[in-house]
């Protein structure tokens, strides 16, 4: 009788512990790919020191608020053709498909315009960043951004096109640091923090799960 006891007791024992619910799948942060869309001629082409410097300064930003910010070069060197510029939004948005290791979830498409205003005693630069995020796999615009430099710059009065870049890329931080705000969120916007949604109706485009 006690055997038969001690069994039952088991068997329910196994039974409740099975009904008890695996952890669920949560999302976290979505990887996002920061590329230069220089095809127009008049904005500085993304092998330019001057590019560098502000997406440098971008990435580490937006990876010290906790975005997953992943570099383009490591992650298509296997691939894809190293150098490329003058690229058109149709290859990086292939490419950015193409990567599935890690998949990328957001790609946000940089460009940066310098412009100069020469004066008697000085020239006057002035920088804008601008571009879009959008959903490499759906091709869902998550939204556009602009950000001018707060102030211009002095440069010396005979300043050429190589002067104007040295002197954009001096404040690079700065413009990166703007970017970096207005950037922060948009992709905390365009992302959400649910498993389909945010619960405010925004999507989240994330595809890593963590148990």
């Amino acid at each position: 009788m006690k055997k038969s006891l001690l069994t039952v007791g088991a068997a329910l024992f196994l039974i409740s512990f099975a009904s008890v619910p695996t952890p669920s799948l949560a999302h976290i942060g979505p990887n996002v790919l920061i590329v230069g869309e220089d095809a127009d001629e008049d904005t500085v082409p993304r092998n330019s020191r001057v590019f560098r410097r502000v997406l440098d300064a971008l990435a580490n930003q937006l990876h010290d608020q906790g975005f997953d910010i992943f570099d383009e070069t490591a992650i298509t060197l296997d691939n894809f053709a190293q150098g490329r510029v003058r690229r058109t939004d149709a290859e990086l948005i292939d490419i950015a498909r193409s990567i599935t290791k890690p998949p990328i979830d957001v790609i946000v498409m940089l460009q940066i315009y310098a412009s100069a205003k020469s004066l008697s005693y000085t020239t006057k630069i002035k920088a804008r960043v601008s571009g879009r995020l959008l959903n490499p796999k759906t091709g869902q615009r998550l939204g556009n951004f602009e950000v001018v430099s707060p102030r211009e710059w002095n440069a010396p009065a005979e300043c050429p096109r190589e002067c104007i870049l040295e002197t954009v890329g001096k404040y690079a931080r700065i413009l990166a640091g703007d970017v970096g705000s207005v950037l922060a969120e948009k992709l905390e916007d365009a992302t959400g923090s649910g498993s389909a949604s945010d619960g405010d109706g925004k999507p989240s485009v994330s595809n890593k799960y963590s148990l």
